[in-house]
């Protein structure tokens, strides 16, 4: 989803993805992206300094540190001239002001996770009931329910479990 809606947002065919190493590597992104529209050029970088500095409450402007950190691994995609930037991890959203600043008003930022959550939406009848929130992450739940809030922007008992994704 967060790649069908840079195809749709761009309007100069150049499109940044930030995201972990690993999936930079994956090129999927690139992927999708270039087989919706051959025209657009992907420029991939990953930022592997962004999850810890969030997990840390390194989030804020005027933080010297992720401003130094943003700076220099947005700036070959800024001088690239790209007009869209996919935040390809869950954690980005929480920098969209620091990077939102550094890229510049011009610059559409797209939240992966929020696109794959709207499409997940339309997947369900809303007239069926409520349903319930439940919480899995790969690697440390203690940690996810401290930083829950957060995340979720707003107050919540997690109670995250751990899941090993390598079964699925």
């Amino acid at each position: 989803p967060g790649a069908q809606m840079a195809v749709e947002t761009t309007q100069n065919k150049r499109v940044g993805v930030i995201a972990t190493e690993s999936t930079i590597q994956s090129g999927l992104y690139q992927q999708l992206i270039t087989e919706a529209d051959p025209a657009i050029t992907v420029y991939g970088n990953p930022c592997p300094l962004f999850v810890p500095l969030v997990e840390n409450g390194r989030v804020h402007r005027g933080d010297v540190v992720i401003e130094t950190v943003v700076k220099e691994y947005l700036t070959p995609l800024k001088d690239a001239g790209v007009d869209t930037l996919i935040l390809g991890c869950t954690h980005y959203p929480l920098l969209e002001e620091v990077i939102g600043d550094f890229m510049g008003p011009d610059v559409t930022l797209i939240d992966s996770g929020a696109e794959a959550a709207n499409l997940a939406s339309t997947q369900f009848d809303p007239n069926e009931g409520t349903g319930t929130t439940q919480y899995f992450v790969s690697d440390d739940p203690q940690g996810f329910d401290q930083l829950a809030e957060l995340f979720l922007q707003e107050k919540v008992d997690v109670g995250a479990e751990l899941v090993d994704i390598s079964r699925y």
